[in-house]
């Protein structure tokens, strides 16, 4: 699996400045927050206190221009040494930056049938859950059709597009497909 970096963990490029730099911790900082609506039904609180440490891991080297730069020259370093795939279960090749998902399952879009597409590619959910920073139990649920226990419409999209693009699928096809099965009180 690729090592999510202290960039990744704040949401801001390698050109990001200090100051972008400390808006976003300050933002994330908020958003982990144990009182934050935001997130409070989507962790649990073992979930935001691991969120928590890695915002903040992040902003201590990344705040700090000499760790900064130490830092980014062990990115170079670790690129220029091998080239690193997504997740480690080898399933779908890496693309082009921008190069559409062509890959598509056939209807009806299932839990199951996105289970199975999983464990045909060797990905843990745990791998999908730690490049999409949305909790593990959600995406059992969706696995499982466990409509009563899904998010909202809105978070369901965005965790089924994560899924999606975990496992090579169109994002938006994907999502729109599940979506579609649930009964309408779910919707």
């Amino acid at each position: 699996m690729q090592r999510e970096t202290h960039y990744d963990v704040l949401g801001v490029t390698r050109r990001a400045t200090s100051e972008q730099i400390e808006k976003a911790y300050e933002f994330l900082r908020q958003m982990y927050d144990d009182v934050a609506l935001a997130t409070y039904s989507l962790l649990d609180a073992e979930e935001m206190r691991v969120a928590r440490a890695r915002v903040n891991q992040a902003f201590e080297v990344l705040g700090d221009p000499n760790r900064r730069r130490d830092y980014d020259l062990s990115l170079d370093a670790a690129s220029r040494d091998k080239a690193v795939l997504p997740f480690s279960g080898g399933g779908a090749a890496p693309r082009a930056e921008g190069a559409p998902l062509a890959v598509v399952l056939p209807d009806p879009v299932t839990g199951e049938s996105l289970r199975r597409r999983r464990e045909e590619q060797g990905i843990a959910l745990s791998d999908i859950s730690a490049a999409s920073k949305v909790g593990v139990r959600f995406f059992e649920y969706i696995e499982a059709d466990r409509h009563s226990h899904l998010p909202a419409r809105v978070y369901l999209r965005s965790f089924l597009q994560e899924y999606a693009k975990a496992l090579g699928l169109d994002p938006r096809q994907t999502a729109d497909a599940y979506i579609a099965r649930l009964p309408k009180t779910d919707r």
